[in-house]
This record gives structure tokens, C-alpha cells and sequence, in this order.
């Protein structure tokens, strides 16, 4: 009976294993990313930043609320203090052109939703991933994949599309 419970038990570890990914499955996966929209708190309660090919959005300004519009700054990744002009994200369009202006050949997305993000009260993952997917999939030849992050690492990647 032992052996048959062990037995039993492997095969369901292994089962559990083989239905996400690997760990370097999702490294290549976020490899491939043109763009990021990571989800997370912001240095600034206010305001979304665009550094380098991220955009960490706030996750205050998306808790309880629509995601558009929205405040956004660029920041130069070497000067992440020094304040620049901001910009309104109005609509998913807006949202598409304004991450034009970082990477012009963008296809491929990634969303990261960041550990500190599920804390914030009134954050609702799926409205928000709904929202991007939507602004996302009028990019002919794109994909996007939904990350989670615990620890500082992507511990999860599902491809939406």
C-alpha cells in the first residue's frame, strides 16, 4: 500500500511539473519581450514611468478605477530621479504610440504583475490584463504573456495570445 501511495504521489508531482513552464522556458519567453508593462507600485504615488523598455504602471492609479487615462513620465534609466514632462494616456491607441516612441517594431508584450501589486486593495488582475489585452491585439503578429513575479524573479508566464 506504501508504494502504491508513493507511486501515486510522484505521478502527481510530476503532473503538477509538466503543466507550467519551465524556469527557463519563462526566462526565454520574457527574452523575447519587446515591451514590459510592469504592475507595481511607483517611486511616485502618482504617476506611471516609462524607464528603458518598461513602463511600470502604478498599481494605485489602476485599483478601483478604469486604466485610461493615465499619467506617464519618461525617465532615462541613468538619471531615474530627474523629473520630466508628463503625458496622458487616454486610450489604448495612446497607449500604443506612446510605446512606439521606445521600441518602433514592438510585437511582443510582456505584463508583469508585481508581488507588492495583489496588496494594494481594489486591484483586480483580470480587468487589467483584459484592458491591455484588448490595446495589445490590434498589433498584427504581436504576442503577449502575463508574468508574476515573487522575490524579485518571474516565477510564472501564461502567453494570452
Amino acid at each position: 500500500m506504501k508504494k502504491l501511495f508513493v507511486a501515486f504521489a510522484a505521478l502527481v508531482s510530476m503532473a503538477l511539473v509538466a503543466c507550467g513552464p519551465s524556469k527557463l522556458e519563462i526566462q526565454e519567453m520574457s527574452a523575447n519581450c519587446d515591451i514590459f508593462i510592469e504592475v507595481r507600485e511607483t517611486l511616485d504615488d502618482t504617476l506611471s514611468l516609462m524607464v528603458g523598455n518598461a513602463l511600470y504602471l502604478n498599481v494605485k492609479h489602476v485599483a478601483n478605477k478604469d486604466l485610461f487615462p493615465f499619467p506617464v513620465s519618461t525617465r532615462d534609466p541613468q538619471e531615474i530621479e530627474r523629473e520630466t514632462a508628463t503625458d496622458y494616456v487616454n486610450s489604448p491607441e495612446d497607449l500604443v504610440k506612446y510605446l512606439r516612441f521606445t521600441a518602433p517594431n514592438m510585437v511582443n508584450f510582456g505584463i508583469v504583475v508585481g508581488e507588492n501589486a495583489k496588496n494594494e486593495i481594489g486591484f483586480d488582475e483580470g480587468k487589467l490584463v483584459n484592458e491591455l489585452t484588448e490595446a495589445f491585439r490590434k498589433i498584427d503578429g504581436g504576442t503577449l504573456v502575463l508574468f508574476h513575479e515573487e522575490g524579485g524573479e518571474i516565477v510564472s508566464a501564461k502567453k494570452i495570445f
